[in-house]
């Protein structure tokens, strides 16, 4: 997957995962320490999965993302922003598997950005995805890309 992330710090969130999680499918929030993610914090998501109601809350926002899109969103669910996406956190909650997705995402004031998105799974037990750890960054629009509108 490392080499279709185009963003540099997408690319150091990535390495960075990898690195805490060693031989698991997935770290957990014990092994993430933000003073260690200081390049690339501010472009950072985490997001809480509730299994109970299989919703999914944004735990952390980044600074850089909140400026992006306009508003924190941290304590909201995303189902309340969007649902677009939903099928996509179930998989990764389902099958563990990263996922990275290229999109436009339309601002108020008409301007469209192309983003790069890429979601990590973690867990605290070994057995579930309690978190997903994932980060989001503007691109330059490729040919290639897969356009989801947010």
């Amino acid at each position: 997957m490392l080499d279709r992330v185009r963003s540099t710090a997408l690319r150091q969130l990535f390495q960075y995962w990898d690195e805490k999680r060693g031989h698991r499918s997935a770290p957990s929030r014990e092994d993430i320490d933000p003073a260690q993610m200081v390049a690339f914090l501010p472009s950072v998501f985490l997001i809480d999965v509730e299994e109970e109601s299989r919703r999914y809350r944004v735990r952390l926002m980044g600074t850089a993302l909140v400026h992006w899109y306009g508003r924190d969103l941290t304590g909201c669910h995303v189902d309340e922003i969007t649902d677009q996406v939903l099928a996509a956190l179930d998989e990764l909650v389902m099958t563990w598997e990263p996922w990275l997705v290229t999109g436009e995402y339309v601002k108020k004031t008409g301007r469209a950005i192309v983003y790069e998105l890429l979601a990590l799974p973690m867990s605290s037990d070994g057995a579930t995805v309690n978190m997903i750890l994932g980060g989001v960054a503007q691109v330059p629009l490729n040919k290639r890309d897969r356009t989801v509108r947010l």
